[in-house]
């Protein structure tokens, strides 16, 4: 049997090729030309198969029988004989070959009839043979059957569509005789990937089975279902044959003989039977390699430059330089992610710890509250008590400076545990980093695992050292209280003003007179003697201003509703303005006094009230003494963040408690000292949230990363450890080994083709 002379040798190359990978172990992304068999169960692929060889070789039986690819190599040789990849056997006898086939796939796949896209190779050397290549696929099926699993059908569909949809298959589309070529599986399946038909030869079967008076002249002449590469009509040995075990090569006489003789083929004789099919698929296959070749060369020369560059990286280096270089681009990376500039640290699903840091410094401590809550009715109980006790055995008219700075202590001490917070915030953030960074570094296992325990123990060290240092930022606001600070205003107490001289009350009362008051606790207006200060206003029963009725804080205090005589003085917030009155009502003996007493009021900074502001609905009190609506609504809380929120929480209640002291000068008092540490506390809680990110950001992360920069590759040269750390590990070196093999299968292969090119310049050389 002869070959297709100029190009014999194209087939038994794409062979060596795939023997190359196998040998060196690797599956290179490459899809070498090749010829897939399709068909559905009991189609006959089997039987054309084995009339290429002339050997019963595969199994059979009902169901699927072939249940993993089968590549099936025929290669002309003097000799005849069988090897499989998996074995080192050689079989002379095809029986046995039946039997190999059989237990090699129960041993992958199980014998309950699965199936495997795991490919048996086997290679039949034989003289009656032409060089060619096939895979065999699992015929086609439509139900399970016994214990196959129930989506057979989609998994055989599946395998053959990975085999065939490569532009490099050809797709010998076997279909039997008996059924309606439109309702061919195997040629609807190579229309989805080949719609045009450039890659599928069709193979007919069962001629002799069709009914009398039908033939398949149409299809076999491609006049019905055209394809490019055409039809090939076969006859094979019946089931009864086969049982009989009828030698295959009677029976490609027979067939031969069917074709001379059948009166609607015997015009197509020379262009049908199993012997011719071989022939074309010898010349179709060694066409279609030499039509891909090119491309291939291509594909393998770009792969094998890509992998000399992989595999130079690779190659025995000095370990300190190695060492040097790695730990330079972890460096790199873990700065760059923490400075925002990258270095290879590409992130798009979630943020970096530089930006996380950020949000840290920016949103949760600017909204930090530093445990500054607190119990109103408790607060004020606390501070009488301590005002009291600060007092002993003596009265003190003025603000007792000893209470406030016990209760401004007992505020700031709270603060420890929110600072050291952020500290561990931080810590935790540059932990994970390095995590994130040195599992980089599986190649290098010691190294990785070195790294992680020197730099983390080292964070840990940092962050221990950098809670001291919060806590003693707060001890030292608790050292010492600055009343003298620029931000804190300091109240002058009116008391302060009936012990100076003329002058000093001169200086210190900017208006005094008798004014007459209505308060929603009266039902009339009553005569005071009303003194204002730059900080209060207060009112007593006569000017000698013996017996106090009430003292007000200017700093919340608005003006509203002057008109003629009368004018109101209510809170900003709308809160009470002195124990349970919601509003003052003051009337003047003439316009113009009013007029004086509201320029004074407003000389201090009380302002008018804003128009915006909420009002009652008329319904209190206050409303039958006021044709105008006169009390200001509790405004609700707005302002949630920063400083502000601090403020809100320490002023959120009306200072209206049954557990509120009865004394008026101890309520005076508890209701300063609150405004006196809100207003401190306000000033330490601004310098902690400005000293906090400076803090961390020097003793912890500046320090860490010039820890890294001066220690880590010295660590290791002084102890010793550059060879140990610099192991590879076992899966690198597996990595290693596969890309050394890939670079010399790449390299191999480019010389086999390389070769062909050369054979073919010398036959067509000769030929001329």
């Amino acid at each position: 049997m002869s070959d297709n002379n100029g190009m014999k040798n194209l087939v038994l190359t794409i062979n060596k090729l795939q023997e190359t990978f196998k040998n060196l172990n690797v599956h290179m992304d490459i899809d070498l030309p090749q010829i897939a068999v399709v068909g559905i169960q009991s189609s006959g692929k089997s039987s054309v198969l084995e009339k290429f060889i002339g050997r019963d070789f595969l199994p059979r039986g009902s169901g699927i029988v072939t249940r993993r690819p089968l590549i099936l190599q025929l290669i002309t040789h003097t000799d005849e004989y069988a090897k499989f990849d998996h074995t080192e056997e050689v079989f002379r006898n095809f029986e046995k070959v039946q039997k190999e086939i059989t237990q090699e796939t129960d041993r992958v796949v199980g014998t309950n009839k699965g199936v495997s896209n795991i490919p048996i190779v086997l290679k039949v050397f034989s003289p009656n043979v032409l060089n060619l290549t096939l895979i065999d696929l699992p015929g086609m099926t439509k139900v399970p059957i016994g214990d196959q699993p129930q989506d057979i059908e989609h998994r055989i569909r599946s395998m053959i569509l990975d085999f065939i949809k490569k532009e490099t298959c050809l797709i010998l589309a076997v279909t039997p005789a008996t059924m309606d070529l439109a309702n061919s599986e195997a040629l609807k399946l190579a229309r989805e990937v080949d719609p045009n038909g450039n890659r599928t030869i069709g193979v007919i079967t069962k001629l002799d089975l069709m009914d009398k008076g039908t033939d398949a002249v149409e299809v076999l002449e491609n006049r019905q279902l055209p394809l490019k590469r055409g039809y090939v009509g076969v006859v094979n040995r019946s089931q009864k044959d086969i049982d009989d075990k009828k030698d295959i090569k009677i029976a490609a006489k027979a067939e031969l003989e069917f074709f001379k003789t059948h009166p609607s083929y015997r015009h197509l004789a020379d262009r049908m039977g199993t012997d011719y099919l071989q022939r074309v698929l010898n010349k179709q296959l060694s066409e279609h390699i030499l039509q891909n070749l090119p491309a291939l060369r291509e594909k393998l020369r770009k792969l094998h430059i890509s992998l000399e560059m992989e595999f130079k990286s690779t190659e025995v280096t000095s370990n300190v330089r190695l060492l040097n270089e790695i730990i330079s681009k972890f460096k790199l990376d873990f700065r760059g992610e923490l400075d925002g500039y990258g270095g290879s640290v590409t992130k798009s699903n979630e943020l970096t710890s530089g930006t996380e840091i950020n949000r840290i410094y920016n949103e949760e401590l600017r909204n930090e509250d530093f445990n500054l809550n607190f119990d109103e009715d408790s607060f004020r109980e606390e501070v009488a008590m301590t005002i009291r006790n600060t007092n002993g055995m003596y009265s003190n008219i003025f603000i007792p400076e000893k209470a406030f700075d016990k209760v401004v202590v007992t505020f700031i001490s709270k603060m420890k545990e929110p600072c050291q917070k952020y500290v561990s915030k931080i810590s935790s953030i540059l932990q994970n980093n390095i995590i994130s960074h040195t599992e980089k570094l599986s190649g290098h296992p010691e190294l990785r695992e070195e790294l992680r325990k020197l730099i983390i123990s080292y964070i840990i060290e940092r962050e221990s050292l950098c809670k001291e240092r919060m806590i003693e930022m707060i001890d030292e606001e608790m050292s010492y209280i600055n009343k003298l600070h620029d931000d804190f205003k300091m109240i002058e107490e009116k008391e302060e003003a009936v012990e100076s001289t003329g002058d000093e009350i001169e200086r210190k009362f900017t208006h005094i007179g008798y004014l007459y008051l209505t308060t929603g606790r009266l039902s009339r207006a009553e005569k005071f003697w009303f003194v204002l200060t730059s900080n209060s206003l207060s009112w007593y029963k006569d000017d000698t201003e013996k017996e106090v009725e009430g003292f007000v804080l200017l700093g919340n205090l608005r003006i509203a509703d002057h008109k003629g005589l009368n004018f109101r003085l209510v809170d900003a917030d709308g809160k009470n303005v002195f124990k349970d009155i919601s509003a003052l009502r003051i009337t003047c003996k003439t316009p113009n006094e009013a007029s004086e007493w509201v320029d004074m009021l407003q000389s201090v900074g009380v302002s008018n009230l804003k128009s915006s502001t909420m009002r009652l609905n008329g319904n209190s009190p206050e409303s039958s003494l006021w044709h105008v609506p006169g009390v200001i609504e509790p405004q609700k809380e707005v302002e949630k963040k920063g400083l502000k929120k601090i403020t809100n929480i320490l002023k959120s209640k009306h200072f209206s408690s049954s557990k509120t002291p009865k004394n008026t000068r101890i309520n005076q008092q508890v209701e300063t000292i609150k405004n006196l540490v809100i207003n401190y506390l306000e000033i330490v809680v601004k310098n902690a949230k400005d000293r906090i990110p400076k803090m961390i950001t020097w003793l912890l992360i500046t320090n860490v990363l010039n820890y890294m920069d001066q220690n880590l590759v010295a660590h290791f040269y002084e102890n010793e450890l550059v060879d140990y750390v610099m192991q590879k590990s076992q899966y690198e070196q597996q990595r290693i080994e596969k890309l050394q093999n890939m670079y010399k299968a790449c390299k191999e292969a480019l010389k086999i083709i390389d070769s062909v090119y050369g054979n073919m310049s010398k036959i067509a050389n000769g030929a001329q």
